[in-house]
């Protein structure tokens, strides 16, 4: 197993079964007017990057009578539609990291990719996270050398194949796919094919360099792969949850209607970026350049060459989860016994 990972599921396993064990929780202030709130540096976290691109700028967007939207002086976007509450942001690389800091209670929302929401749902045997909001679909595709032969299933026997992180959403998903080819897989990279956990700055010059065959990836680095490296997208996961809001269920419970306010912030949100792309685009490109210190013009073109990927959602695709969940257990990745994948869906007005 990946070391990061293997932490991870130790770090929440141990949390839980104190929790467990001992019978209580740390009580949750519910006086607190702080949000802490996640997000990696990732186009697919489109919305997160543009509120800390707005709250950084100290910017707002008001919609008027008509429909139309006019930007305005203020705190942020979540922070005038939540008055009296601030915003503390923190950046993860991975979705494991993330769900360490939602056991850990360091974090009370963030944007993850549904497979470690999943995971961290599991282990904590049903609690500890909630799915607020879908955010984004799409945005992953497996990448193959341009010329490459592999066109289909049978042409990935022996082949090195590298994903983001093992039991990450794209890792879940490129192991599904294979398998649904014929492949025999193995969790430790063995097999008819070897899925080889690799970071995302480490895939695009080992697949220069040609010791990837394949890559399963997400944006920006479907973008990177393409303009960097001459790859060639053959399957594109465009219908696949890629990141959802999730949060903490103590905090939730503690704040449901601070909680109503920000599912519904991100759901406005969501429908103006879905309004003005091209202004969203610039502050996820200057929001991405300052947690990456990339260079201005190429994240620019990185960022619009990723958006044609992306489908903005804020509805939570239950049936994909199960999915999900089914694939990352034929895998070896998830136990065979797993709570309701229903109740992962916040439900405020419901009893749980």
């Amino acid at each position: 197993m990946n070391r990061f990972v293997a932490a991870f599921v130790f770090c929440a396993t141990t949390l839980v079964s104190l929790v467990l064990v001992s019978g209580c929780k740390p009580q949750e202030d519910v006086s607190r007017t702080e949000v802490r709130i996640g997000c990696f540096p990732n186009v697919t976290h489109v919305q997160a990057l543009v509120a800390r691109y707005m709250a950084r700028m100290g910017e707002n967007w008001v919609r008027q009578p008509d429909g139309g939207w006019v930007k305005a002086a203020g705190k942020g976007w979540f922070e005038e539609r939540m008055p009296g509450h601030s915003f503390v942001w923190s950046t993860y690389n991975a979705g494991p990291s993330a769900m360490e800091a939602i056991f850990g209670r360091s974090i009370d929302v963030t944007y993850v990719g549904p497979s470690p929401a999943l995971n961290a749902y599991g282990v904590s045997q049903g609690t500890e996270v909630r799915v607020m909001a879908g955010a984004v679909n799409g945005g992953a595709a497996l990448l193959v050398h341009a010329g490459s032969s592999m066109k289909e299933g049978k042409d990935f026997y022996g082949k090195r194949v590298a994903t983001p992180q093992l039991g990450n959403t794209q890792d879940v998903s490129a192991r599904a796919w294979l398998r649904k080819q014929g492949l025999h897989l193995t969790r430790n990279g063995t097999g008819d094919c070897r899925v080889l956990p690799t970071s995302n700055a480490m895939q695009l010059p080992l697949f220069k360099q040609g010791e990837l065959d394949a890559v399963w990836t997400v944006e920006p680095w479907v973008s990177r792969l393409e303009a960097e490296a001459g790859a060639v997208p053959l399957v594109e996961d465009s219908e696949v949850a890629t990141t959802v809001l999730v949060g903490r269920d103590a905090w939730l419970k503690a704040h449901p209607e601070l909680a109503a306010k920000l599912i519904a912030a991100h759901k406005e949100l969501t429908e103006w970026v879905g309004a003005h792309p091209e202004e969203a685009q610039r502050m996820v490109a200057d929001e991405m350049k300052l947690l990456t210190r990339a260079k201005g013009d190429e994240m620019e073109k990185i960022v619009r060459s990723s958006w044609k990927r992306l489908k903005l959602t804020t509805e939570v695709d239950v049936p994909g989860l199960r999915q999900f969940v089914k694939d990352a257990q034929d895998a070896g990745l998830l136990r065979s016994r797993f709570p309701d994948v229903a109740g992962i869906v916040y439900q405020p007005d419901s009893p749980r």
